[in-house]
């Protein structure tokens, strides 16, 4: 009987150190490919337009932040007006993407769950995107303005465009409802998980624009470093 617990003991140590060593391997080569993508860059250098965009983090998620009217574009003809509250001084619409059960169950970090945060990051799961409207973004550090030509805007419309899940070729809008008065979920395209994040979405925005941002960007830093950097 002692022997075989002893056989036992020697194959959950001999299982638990193999998955300890799959663990670490995942860890380190998904912290490789964090800040390798996230220093290389890619896009241009000096983005020269007739178009003002921003690029917004507040820390973890990252959102692009675009006129609500140009000659190439009306977003309130896209996303439906009566969604919102009307008001004048709306002049620019606040896009995200990111995992649709953090989205709707988490308006706080305080109310964040260790079981959506495992969800987000280990299953791929549904998606949504977050909307909202806001006057003119104020410049610094947490929002950087970006000047690009119009057909590099015209770029950026079809991806974020393309990111919506469409019914009956309109916008699918969550009945949930946002946070406040002035945001919005609709339903959105492709699953989220640890290599699709709400931050490798805005950047491969970015990019469609020739904006200059990371090759790859998991994180925050990945794309706002590179923003900052510019002469803008």
């Amino acid at each position: 009987m002692e022997h075989k617990q002893t056989k036992w003991w020697k194959r959950l140590l001999i299982g638990a150190s193999r998955f300890l060593e799959v663990f670490f391997a995942f860890l380190f080569l998904y912290l490789t490919i964090s800040i390798y993508g996230a220093v290389i860059p890619v896009g241009n250098l000096d983005n020269k337009g007739d178009i003002t965009i921003y690029v917004q983090t507040n820390g973890v998620h990252t959102d692009v932040c675009l006129q609500v009217r140009t000659a190439q574009m009306n977003w309130l003809e896209f996303i439906p007006g009566e969604d919102f509250p009307e008001d004048a001084s709306f002049d620019y619409i606040v896009v995200g993407w990111g995992d649709k059960g953090f989205f709707l169950d988490t308006p706080t970090w305080a109310e964040l769950k260790v079981s959506t945060a495992l969800n987000a990051a280990f299953l791929p799961s549904p998606t949504a995107m977050h909307v909202a409207y806001i006057a003119k973004p104020k410049e610094d550090d947490e929002h950087i303005r970006v000047q690009i030509s119009k057909n590099d805007y015209a770029r950026l419309v079809r991806y974020v465009k393309n990111s919506f899940r469409l019914k009956n070729d309109h916008v699918d809008l969550i009945a949930q409802g946002g946070y406040t008065a002035y945001d919005k979920f609709y339903e959105a395209k492709h699953s989220y998980h640890m290599f699709r994040t709400c931050n490798t979405w805005t950047n491969e925005a970015l990019k469609s624009a020739h904006i200059k941002t990371g090759i790859f960007a998991l994180f925050p830093d990945g794309i706002m470093d590179h923003l900052k950097s510019q002469d803008l």
